[in-house]
């Protein structure tokens, strides 16, 4: 065998435009509703089920026991918590996609891309340093090894 593909990252960076900070903001707000929803059905949730775990308790007959209501008040708080911090990352994004300058490159994130590799080509030049830069959704540039 003399060539295999291998998978490879490619880094996406957009170029930071007035539609690009008015699409990200929206993106974020609507992640933001969403993380609100789930908070609140995580509060509704998790009050019926330790209500109804300490309305059990109370009952010998069925074996739960304090700590078994403390182990999901303190998973709920784990939930709880993991939530709250994804918002407070996705507030902190949005100030910073704020304060982008125009013209400024922003990593959006990475993709996977396969790439042929053959015998006696430099394996480091070709799974390294590939980048997609867009403006406005469209494809600019790509830099790198293809």
């Amino acid at each position: 065998m003399d060539t295999i593909q291998l998978k490879r990252p490619v880094l996406i960076k957009a170029i930071v435009t007035e539609v690009f900070k008015t699409n990200a903001n929206a993106e974020i707000q609507n992640a933001l509703q969403q993380l609100d929803l789930q908070l609140q059905q995580l509060e509704f949730q998790s009050k019926r089920a330790i209500g109804d775990l300490e309305k059990r308790m109370s009952d010998p007959g069925t074996g739960i026991t304090r700590a078994q209501v403390d182990g999901l008040k303190g998973q709920v708080d784990g939930e709880r918590n993991r939530l709250s911090n994804m918002k407070t990352e996705l507030l902190q994004r949005m100030d910073t996609i704020k304060q982008l300058e125009l013209g400024a490159e922003f990593i959006q994130g990475t993709v996977d891309n396969y790439v042929e590799v053959k015998k006696g080509e430099n394996l480091y030049e070709k799974m390294s340093n590939t980048e997609v830069i867009v403006k406005d959704g469209v494809i600019v540039e790509i830099r790198g090894k293809a």
